[in-house]
Order: C-alpha cells, then structure tokens, then sequence
C-alpha cells in the first residue's frame, strides 16, 4: 500500500510539473514573482485559501519572498513543493520558516552544472575549525564547519559526486588546516593514493578494526586530558592555549567496512566530537543490512548530503525526506540537509590530478601517526 501510495504522489507532482513547464514556457518574459504565483495557483483550487505572497524583494540573481500559509497547510507539506517552484522559475529554490512566516528564496538563473573547487576562499572562513564547501546554491556557496555537526553523512548511486565531494572535504581541509591529522578509509587503493604522505590512507580492510580500536584509545587518552584541564570539549582547550589536533576520519564506502568494527565506530560517533575527531562517511545504499546499528549509527551524522537516488526509499534512508528522488541526473547536484535546513545545490568539483597541483610551493611533511596499525603506539604530533 506503501508503494501504491508513493507511485499516486509521483505522477500528482509530475502532471503539475507539465502544467507548470507549459506555464513557464508561454509565459511573456521570466518573471519570477509570476512564477511563483502560478505555482500557487495549480497546487490550490478556486474555493481554497492559499499561500499569500506578503512581500518580495530582489537582491543580485536572487529574489526573496515571505508569504503566510492558510490554516490547514503545514509549512512540511508546503515545502515538499520546492522542485515545482524551481521548475516554474528556472532557477534554484529555498524555503524556510521563520516564526509564522515563510521565507522562500529563488535564484533567478538556474544551477550550473560545474563550479570549480577555486571559488572557495579559505580567507573567509578563518572563524571556522574545519571548513566545508558543501556546494553552490540559491543562497551563494554554502560553507560549514565541520566542528559543528559533528560528523557528515553522504549517499546516492555510483558516478554522480559523492567520491568527488570527499575530495573537495579532505583537501579544504588539509590545505587550509594542515595541522589536522587526516585518516582516510579507501577501500579502492587508488582513490586517495596522491594523499599519501599528507593523510594516513588505509587501503587494506584487514587494518580497520586495528585502527578504530587504535582511535578509541585516543579518544580515553584524549578525555582525560580535557578533564585535567577542566575542559568540556576540544575547543575550550584550544581556547586555553594548550595544543591538540583534530582528527577527521573519512571512510569512502561504509558498506566495505568489515562487520565487527561496529562497536567501535559506534563509539567514535557517540563520544569523538567533544574531543575532536569527527566522522566524514559515505555510502551508495544505507541499510541496515550492512550495520545492524545503522539507524543509531545514522542519527549521529547531524550533516548530510544526498546525490541522486534510485527511488524515494532510498532517499529517506539518507535525508529522511523524498527531495533526492526528484532530482535531476546531474552529476554533483545533491540535496544538502542539516536539522531543518534543506538546500538543492550543485557540488564544487576538484580533480585529483588539480588537488595535487594546488600543494606546490606549500612545505612538504611527513605523516607521524600517532595510532600506527601494526606498529608500538608513539603518542607524537600528527606532523
């Protein structure tokens, strides 16, 4: 009935998507504010009370609307029609609540397909521990702290941007941050091998479950040094002056890692952020198959990007709402969510053979790990 019941939603919002293109097409000139109205008009009869449209203003390419909604329509239910307003606009579009009002911003032009990883400047974001350029939306580049979440979660099918965008998170980072010690978990060998030397890249499974058990121990050691210092978290201890590194684990492809390392990842999620390490994983299918704690495990990843997906199941199962099965097939377009904030946006893209590039005539260094796998712990700098 489930099924039924989602494939009836799916033909509604596609038979108002054509309304809408014709809409759109015929209409004399690109008048966004029509636009919008002309959404409100299709999804609402003649007898209902609709969305009024209280004010709007045009800043740049981005034009802002507040609007009230009508007793009955939840703000939930409202912003599930994001994709038809973007269709009926061309462009790109937000919607967020504010109080009793409801904020919707419209980037006039639509998203491009490509924008490079240069367009973000780390000079801006000084303020921030760990920076991450999520992508370009109706709002500018989105930029987050890392620090914040704590840890980040990102799905969707093979070959549409989720290896990429690992790429642009590890090296925001370790060009910008490079006093962070960087482990990554790359199960292919050859994604990250031009890392090597500025992060520890685990290729060989067999080594996981060393090096989870190996960061947990960190996180005691690392626990009670906050406590002798009457520190909550990391960045009360920075702000003491003393010196402690963040750790970043990045694992490419969750469902590859071995079975019994869920205890420990577990507890890296549950306990890492208050004494920073922070978590970056992604995935092509989430499901409990794969880790019997998945939806525990899920639950920790406060930051999450979703890619484009097979079907609205699979997009719940990673942003917990159906906007990843909507969009459209363009690699690095990607549904971005944290709490109640959900952006479509357009990811940066960053070459690997570019990224190497981008670390000439910065100093060379040498990955001193502090957690060795199969080697006597050495409690030195991560550089």
């Amino acid at each position: 009935m489930a099924l039924i019941t989602v494939a009836k939603q799916q033909n509604v919002i596609e038979e108002v998507r054509d309304q809408l293109k014709y809409l759109f097409l015929h209409r004399k000139g690109n008048d966004v504010h029509a636009a919008i109205q002309d959404v409100i008009n299709a999804l609402y009869s003649k007898d209902e009370m609709k969305p009024l449209i209280k004010q709007k203003s045009k800043q740049g390419d981005v034009w802002k609307f507040l609007l009230t909604l009508p007793p009955g329509t939840g703000f939930s239910e409202f912003k599930k029609k994001t994709p038809l307003f973007a269709d009926a606009t061309g462009g790109s579009v937000v919607i967020e609540k504010r109080g009793k009002i409801v904020s919707m911003e419209v980037m006039a032009e639509e998203l491009k397909k490509n924008y490079p990883f240069s367009l973000f400047d780390p000079e801006k974001y000084d303020d921030m521990y760990l920076p991450l350029p999520l992508g370009m939306s109706a709002k500018g580049l989105i930029v987050r702290d890392l620090t914040e979440y704590p840890h980040f979660f990102t799905g969707g099918e093979t070959n549409f941007g989720k290896s990429n965008e690992l790429h642009v998170f590890a090296n925001s980072i370790l060009l910008y941050r490079p006093d962070t010690f960087m482990i990554i978990i790359d199960p292919k060998s050859t994604e990250f091998a031009y890392l090597e030397g500025r992060a520890l890249v685990v290729d060989e499974m067999k080594d996981v479950g060393q090096l989870l058990e190996k960061l947990n121990e960190e996180l005691d050691k690392r626990k009670k040094m906050l406590k002798a210092a009457n520190c909550v978290k990391i960045q009360k201890y920075l702000a003491k002056g003393y010196e402690m590194e963040f750790i970043v684990l990045i694992v490419d492809e969750w469902a590859d890692l071995p079975e019994d390392v869920q205890d420990d990842l577990w507890r890296l999620l549950r306990m890492g952020r208050f004494i920073g390490i922070h978590v970056i994983a992604a995935t092509q299918r989430p499901s409990s198959k794969t880790f019997e704690k998945f939806g525990d495990m899920k639950a920790m990843f406060y930051g999450r990007l979703s890619f484009v997906v097979a079907d609205v199941i699979n997009s719940r199962m990673i942003i917990d709402s159906d906007e990843a099965a909507y969009l459209p097939a363009i690699k690095g377009r990607a549904i971005y969510k944290c709490g109640l904030e959900t952006i479509e946006m357009q990811t940066l893209f960053l070459d690997p053979e570019d990224a190497v590039k981008l670390y000439k005539g910065k100093a060379s260094c040498k990955v001193v790990n502090p957690i060795a796998i199969n080697e006597p712990r050495k409690m030195l700098p991560p550089r």
